[in-house]
């Protein structure tokens, strides 16, 4: 007696759409990715209703609490601010400063700052706050 043999059926899943699907979702998730240039400086802004976004940033000034004061990522003496300031608006058609001062830093020194920029040559400051 002669038995039949069963075939024995592959079963395997095509991976290659698989890939597709994955290289895609990768793809769009890397183009969408909006990527903003935080600072490593931490500072608590104060709150304001008021507060609003700009979108050009020319020379921003950041104070910390522990009295350090950065213009853009290098830090700088308060006493020098004001010559590192003329130095970066030189040339600039616009010239505009933003101080990011956190919460806790003294208003002496804020106000130091703040005559520092206009002597500097630049009377359009603003000073960056966070919405409430």
């Amino acid at each position: 007696m002669e038995f039949e043999r069963r075939k024995r059926r592959h079963t395997h899943i095509d991976v290659a759409p698989l890939v597709d699907v994955v290289f895609n979702l990768l793809l769009f998730f890397i183009i969408t990715y909006n990527v903003t240039a935080d600072s490593a400086i931490h500072v608590r802004l104060p709150e304001s209703i008021t507060a609003q976004t700009q979108a050009e940033e020319s020379v921003v000034i950041t104070l910390t609490r522990e009295g350090n004061a950065f213009v853009g990522d290098s830090a700088v003496a308060v006493e020098d601010i004001g010559q590192v300031v003329a130095q970066r608006l030189v040339g600039s058609r616009d010239p505009s400063v933003r101080i990011k001062a956190d919460r806790d830093v003294p208003v002496g020194m804020l106000i130091q700052v703040v005559d520092a920029v206009k002597l500097a040559g630049c009377s359009a400051f603003s000073i960056i706050t966070e919405r409430k």
